[in-house]
Parts: structure tokens; sequence; C-alpha cells
């Protein structure tokens, strides 16, 4: 794309993804607030909407670069903007079947041992999965993302979560 004398390549696969979030948390954001007006309604729907489009306001512009016109012309016949890249391998295709076995086991183990502990579990092994071998940070991190999650869900949800040691 040229804009006057600067030309810009423009990452569409981001954009597109970016700008259907957006557009689905501006949908659910008019829906809950046509829905009620109530601050019971709103008070967790409306700040992260909010945050979310401020978000993707923020990322937008990083979806274009400009570039030099000759380096355009090369980059637009050797990469395919639509082609989905995943990664091929084999330590990466593993680190995901694991991040994603370790979360199937929490959500299975949430009303069997209680979510504080599940929780605690999910986040060391994430952690661990990810290449944290810190002992003293995997049990920090996890220790305060097991307590912002129990406290913060206990604060904004009536609903009984079973704990068995918070």
């Amino acid at each position: 794309m040229r804009i006057g004398r600067q030309t810009y390549a423009i990452d569409y696969g981001h954009l597109a993804l970016i700008t259907v979030l957006a557009g689905a948390v501006f949908w659910y954001l008019f829906d809950a607030r046509s829905v009620s007006l109530s601050v019971n309604n709103l008070l967790l729907v409306q700040p992260v909407a909010i945050f979310a489009l401020a978000m993707y306001l923020f990322i937008l512009p990083q979806c274009f670069h400009k570039v030099d016109a000759r380096e355009a012309a090369k980059a637009a016949a050797e990469d395919d903007p639509f082609a989905i890249k995943l990664s091929t391998d084999r330590a990466d295709v593993m680190r995901m079947a694991a991040l994603g076995v370790s979360l199937g086991l929490m959500v299975f183990l949430l009303d069997v041992i209680g979510f504080d502990i599940a929780i605690f579990l999910f986040a060391a092994a994430a952690m661990a999965v990810c290449g944290e071998r810190r002992p003293l940070h995997l049990v920090v991190f996890s220790l305060a993302v097991t307590l912002i999650t129990i406290y913060g869900f206990r604060a904004l949800i009536s609903y009984p979560m079973p704990t068995t040691l918070l």
C-alpha cells in the first residue's frame, strides 16, 4: 500500500484477527448494555471491554510497517500474508501438547482436589513446560496466580467454589 512517497506493508492476518476480536468485544459490550445498565451487570464487562478496545487501538498501528519500495515488491512476491504458519518443530509441538494435557487435567481435577490446588499445579506445570526452571519462581508465581484467581473469583462471582486450603 502506498501513501504519498511511502510504501507500507500490511499484516493482513494480524489485522483481520484483531479486528474480528474488537468487533466481538464491541458487540458484547453493547449487548450487555442493552440488557441492563446496572452496575452489577456491567461491573466486569465494561472495564474489560474498554481495556480490550484500547488494546486494539494500541495494536492496530503495528499492523502497518513502513518498507522500502524495492523490499515491498520482493516481500510481496515471497510471502503469502494469508498463509498459516505453524511451528513444526518437534519440541514446540510437544510443548503445546503438554500444555493442553495440563489444562485438561486442571479442568478434570477442579472438583476433585479443589480449585486452589488445581490452579496452583496448572500454573506451575505451565511455567515448567514453557521453560522456567528456578524452583523459587515456580512456587512464588504459582502461589500468586492461585491467590489472585481464588480471591478474585470469590469477590466477583457468587459461585460456591470448592477449595481445599483457601
